[in-house]
C-alpha cells in the first residue's frame, strides 16, 4: 500500500509548511509536529482525536496501523480531561507515557522543560556524528548511547536520580529506530544525516531535500529489525542490559519482541 490522502484531507503538499505560531501547541515529538507543521494534522494542534492521528500516520508517512493506534491509544491517556476523545499536542508533555527521558532532541523531565527543542541536548548527539553525512546503524547506536551517558552525568552531577530502566531503555532505541525506518529504507539504516536534521531542527519533513513516503508500511516486524541491528551495533551492549535490569543480550531481544508492541513512541 502507497502512502495516500488522510481521512477528510485535502491532497497532501509537502511543500506546504508553517512553523508553529502565536496560540498553536506542540509536542516532544519532533515527527508529529512535522505534521502539524504541514497542515496535515491541525495546524493549531488542537482537538485531534483518536481515528484522525491514525489516519494521518498510516496514510502520510505509512505507518503501520497497529503501532498508529497504540501511539493513538496512549495519546489519549494524556489529556488532563480523561472523559475527552482527543488531545492537544502539549498534553503528549506528561511524562512516561510517550514522552521518555533521553530523547536525542529534548531535555530530561528532571530538568524541567521536557517538551521543546533543546539545542544543547541535540548538538551533543550531532558530535557524535563527527564528519559523517551518512547514517549507519554503527553510528546511529553510538549518538544513542553517548546520548544516555550524557543524561545520566548530568543527573549526577546535579545530584538528581537518573531513571533508566526497561521502559526507558527500549523507547530510546524506539526513537532511533523511527527514524531511520520513516526517513531511509528500514532495512540497511542508512538516511542522509540532513534528513535527521530538517526534521529535528525544523520539525519539517525534508521533501525539498529529497525525501518520498515510504512504499509499503513500517511494521512491527520491521521496528524489531532495526531495534536488534541497533544493540547489535552498541559496543556497550552488555554494561546497557545489565543497567536497566535485563542481565543479558538475550534478554534485551526477548523485552524487545515483547514488550515493545505495547509501548508508544512517534518521535
Amino acid at each position: 500500500m502507497a502512502t495516500g490522502t488522510p481521512a477528510g484531507h485535502p491532497p497532501i503538499d509537502w511543500t506546504k509548511w508553517e512553523p508553529a505560531g502565536d496560540g498553536d501547541v506542540r509536542s516532544p515529538c519532533p515527527m508529529i509536529n512535522a505534521l502539524s507543521n504541514h497542515h496535515i494534522l491541525p495546524h493549531n494542534g488542537k482537538d485531534i482525536t483518536k481515528g484522525q492521528i491514525v489516519s494521518v500516520l498510516t496514510q502520510s508517512i505509512n505507518l503501520d496501523s497497529k503501532i498508529a493506534n497504540v501511539f493513538a491509544t496512549g495519546a489519549l491517556t494524556t489529556n488532563p480531561d480523561h472523559g475527552a476523545h482527543s488531545f492537544d499536542l502539549d498534553h503528549l508533555r506528561k511524562h512516561g507515557v510517550i514522552e521518555h527521558d533521553v530523547s536525542l532532541s529534548r531535555n530530561d523531565v528532571a530538568f524541567g522543560d521536557n517538551y521543546s527543542f533543546d539545542k544543547s541536548v541535540w548538538e551533543g548527539v550531532m558530535k557524535s556524528y563527527g564528519e559523517r553525512t551518512e547514517t549507519d546503524f554503527q553510528s546511529v547506536s553510538k549518538a544513542r548511547y553517548e546520548r544516555v551517558m550524557a543524561a545520566k552525568k548530568a543527573h549526577g552531577d546535579a545530584g538528581k536520580e537518573f531513571q533508566y530502566g526497561i521502559k526507558e531503555f527500549i523507547l530510546s532505541y524506539g526513537e532511533s529506530a523511527l527514524f531511520l525506518g520513516i526517513l531511509g529504507d528500514p532495512k540497511d539504516g542508512k538516511i542522509p544525516l540532513e534528513y535527521l536534521k530538517v526534521l529535528f531542527e525544523e520539525e519539517r519533513l525534508p521533501f525539498k531535500e529529497g525525501w518520498r513516503p515510504l512504499e509499503q508500511p513500517l511494521t512491527q516486524t520491521q521496528m524489531n529489525h532495526l531495534i536488534f541491528s541497533l544493540t547489535t551495533a552498541n559496543e556497550h551492549k552488555a554494561d546497557e542490559a545489565t543497567e536497566v535490569g535485563l542481565g543479558t543480550v538475550h534478554a534485551v531481544t526477548s523485552a524487545v519482541t515483547s514488550i515493545l508492541p505495547s509501548y508508544c513512541n512517534v518521535m
